[in-house]
């Protein structure tokens, strides 16, 4: 029986010498090596891409939520302001203020997720 036959992985061996004996060229060893880099980095890459897909689409469905917000809360204070101004009751200085806030959030918002789509 030879030393190289010794060597050898048997069939379904794990570990590591399930590996040791696939190549005997002296090289082999740094190319493996340098396959497993290169598919690491592309692992990595996808894994980033990925991670910058989700981030935008999260941060999309943030912004859209945020938007709904902020139109509701203008809505509903302008509307409170009306039914209080026909009332006679104080109508600028709580609901239209924070109408004219909520509006005003609302359109920076608005421009601000135009100009980063651009």
């Amino acid at each position: 029986m030879s030393v190289a036959a010794d060597d050898e992985p048997l069939e379904g061996d794990i570990g590591p010498a399930a590996g040791a004996g696939v190549s005997r060229t002296p090289g082999a060893p740094g190319a493996r090596k340098a396959d497993a880099a290169e598919e690491l980095g592309r692992y990595e890459a996808e894994r980033e891409e990925r991670r910058r897909r989700t981030n935008a689409l999260s941060g999309r469905i943030a912004t859209a939520l945020a938007a709904l917000l902020l139109a509701f809360l203008a809505y509903d204070s302008a509307r409170t302001a009306l039914t209080a101004r026909s009332r006679g009751d104080d109508w600028i200085y709580p609901p239209l203020v924070i109408a004219g806030i909520c509006s005003i959030a609302l359109v920076t918002l608005l421009a601000w997720a135009v100009r980063r789509v651009k």
